[in-house]
């Protein structure tokens, strides 16, 4: 079985690369904007990399054409909730117009491949905490830029579904974190400080959005697997959501970093770091992948949360 990954190198992909690595007979090929220059990470080593750009339609459709993957899982996009506002036309440029770019060249040079889709726990939107956990028949209600791009990325997705039969499923992860994780989001933005401050990097200040915020954190080597999963057992046209069904708040992840450190620093809260539009509470509820297995997060967030601090110590020389 050929599985082809988009955005192979980032954060989700590299460890789905990796997890695949193991699995016996699968083969493992991937489109990326860098490759191979990221190629050295583990999982890659033995992954055919496509330096492509997912905009350019004609590009995409040739090494679809070369690859004829049995899977697709597409990654590749512009991750960004915070500050998305600011980027809201690239955004929205990006993540559609890569994704019908990569379903058209699909119909075309592979039709019989499963597809699929990562979109995001963000397209809900704020839901009420009376109405937690989030199930998939929750309405969609997307309240920034990046969560309005995924919602229509799950459309694009449908309209291939309903119109071509494609074997196209649709992934809602919620929150995921661990080694490897860039980027605003709130796991890296605090390791990333705490390891600097070790490291004498950065004076012993820790800037942070809102602390009283309530997150479902699912490990991301957990979310991988159910991404496999999912391309083997997920029910075309339908969406699965990817959660532990546990909440914490900012604070206990704030807490639990700084237990695994000695240091103590103050902590601030810039007027930029706190959203407009965020969410207090978010948990999901699982129930229908586990339908399909008995699938469950098995990394404690104590290790995730270590493992990201551990990752961001190597990144700084510590």
């Amino acid at each position: 079985m050929k599985v082809l990954i988009t955005g192979i190198t980032g954060f989700a992909g590299t460890h789905l690369a990796t997890y695949l690595a193991k699995v016996g007979g699968v083969e493992v090929a991937g489109l990326d904007l860098q490759a191979p220059a990221k190629k050295v990470a583990a999982g890659l080593k033995h992954a055919t990399i496509h330096c492509c750009d997912l905009a350019d339609a004609g590009r995409v459709q040739k090494v679809i054409g070369q690859e004829r993957p049995d899977a697709v899982v597409h990654l590749a996009a512009r991750a960004q909730v915070a500050g998305a506002w600011e980027d809201a036309v690239a955004i929205m440029e990006t993540n559609v117009v890569c994704t019908q770019s990569l379903l058209q060249a699909l119909h075309q040079a592979a039709p019989a491949a499963r597809v699929l889709l990562v979109s995001s726990s963000e397209v809900y939107g704020k839901v009420p905490p009376e109405q937690m956990p989030i199930r998939e028949d929750s309405p969609m209600k997307p309240n920034n830029p990046y969560s309005a791009s995924k919602a229509a990325v799950e459309f694009i997705g449908l309209e291939y579904f309903y119109a071509f039969g494609a074997a196209v499923i649709i992934a809602r992860p919620f929150n995921h974190i661990g080694p490897g994780q860039r980027g605003n989001f709130v796991v890296p933005a605090l390791a990333s400080q705490i390891a600097e401050i070790e490291a004498g990097l950065k004076e012993p200040v820790l800037k942070v959005g809102r602390l009283d915020s309530e997150r479902d954190f699912t490990d991301v080597r957990d979310i991988v697997r159910a991404y496999w999963l999912l391309i083997q057992k997920g029910e075309p046209g339908l969406a699965y959501n990817i959660a532990s069904g546990t909440r914490h708040k900012i604070k206990e992840i704030l807490d639990t970093l700084l237990k695994l450190s000695e240091i103590r620093p103050s902590v601030e809260h810039p007027r930029e770091l706190m959203r407009p539009s965020d969410t207090p509470v978010v948990i999901g509820d699982s129930s229908r992948l586990r339908t399909l297995d008995d699938w469950r997060p098995q990394i404690p967030i104590e290790t995730s949360l270590r493992d990201a601090l551990d990752y961001w110590r190597r990144a700084v020389g510590l």
